[in-house]
């Protein structure tokens, strides 16, 4: 368990430092929308072009793996919504925003990088093959889904035409649709032009963590611990539960599609559920709290997963 905590351990780090020394006022918190803007729309955008242009498609998907991780994914969603109605009585329009909580985990910022230090260069295949569909998926989903649930909105159509105009525009959707068409089409990349992306690229994950711990001081602790525990059931252990059994046990999955579906589905949700949350006006205390609870669980609970997995390799 020490070793695979040790493994991980950089990330939380260098999220930690970003959280520390904007508590200690060294950094501003005005830089934390600095950082996560140009990890949001040049960083990341870019590291997900690259990883797209240089995948190789027959490698990278599995049915298995994407039915595993993402049947987990709207489980929980679902889950988070029916029992935020029954239990917590919440309106249907925030409801749907505590199952967007539960449903859409960190695959980029925290996933990506806990991957490859846990598993190796090998794994990141696979696990490109689910960043492919996540944040469109979801983010469709959650549109959709929270347009039949609440009254004060727009006819559907014109909603779901706006839904599909905010995903195709999303800079994580551009980077990766260019990536996908270039690798395609067999586009040729000057090599001074690749190497000057291999170098945005590289500044992607760490400039985007620092970010997201100077973020998470903006946010605290809200009444609804109870609530908030159940979300973070559900995305830190429900999901990534789902996943490993469908894996095992349903579709056979295994190797690093087994690696990536688990480990993915295993991360704490990121900064997208507190902007779902702030278009719709709904369940904002929530989704804050739930950034700060999960991302403190996850430095627990992620370990442990990672270690299920090793003794099943």
């Amino acid at each position: 368990m020490l070793s695979v905590l040790l493994t991980i351990l950089p990330v939380f780090l260098i999220l930690g430092s970003g959280y520390l020394l904007a508590r200690l006022k060294y950094l501003p918190d005005s830089v934390a929308d600095a950082l996560n803007t140009y990890a949001l729309k040049l960083g990341v955008p870019v590291l997900l072009f690259l990883a797209m242009f240089r995948l190789d498609f027959s490698t990278a998907f599995n049915a298995g793996m994407l039915v595993s991780f993402y049947t987990g994914a709207f489980t929980c969603f679902i889950a988070g919504i029916v029992l935020s109605r029954i239990i917590w009585k919440r309106r249907p329009g925030e409801s749907v925003a505590v199952g967007f909580c539960a449903v859409f985990s960190n695959t980029v910022l925290i996933g990506l990088p806990i991957s490859q230090l846990a598993f190796g260069e090998t794994v990141l295949t696979p696990v490109f093959g689910i960043v492919a569909f996540h944040a469109s998926l979801l983010y469709t989903v959650g549109m959709i889904t929270m347009e039949f649930a609440r009254r004060d909105g727009r006819r559907l159509g014109d909603t779901l035409k706006s839904a599909f105009s905010s995903v195709i525009a999303n800079p994580l959707m551009v980077g990766i649709l260019l990536g996908v068409t270039a690798n395609l089409i067999g586009l040729w990349i000057p090599s001074p032009v690749e190497q000057a992306l291999d170098l945005i690229r590289a500044t992607a994950i760490p400039v985007s963590l620092v970010g997201i711990g100077i973020a998470l001081t903006r946010y605290s602790i809200s009444s609804e611990l109870t609530e908030t525990l159940m979300v973070s059931f559900f995305a830190l252990i429900v999901h990534p539960a789902i996943a490993l059994f469908m894996c095992l046990y349903v579709f056979d999955v295994q190797g690093d599609f087994l690696k990536a579906a688990v480990v993915l589905a295993a991360m704490p949700p990121g900064m997208n559920i507190y902007i779902f949350a702030s278009i719709y006006q709904r369940a904002l205390n929530l989704s804050a709290s739930v950034l700060v609870i999960a991302n403190m669980l996850a430095v627990f609970s992620i370990p442990a997963w990672i270690l299920i997995i090793k003794s099943l390799s």
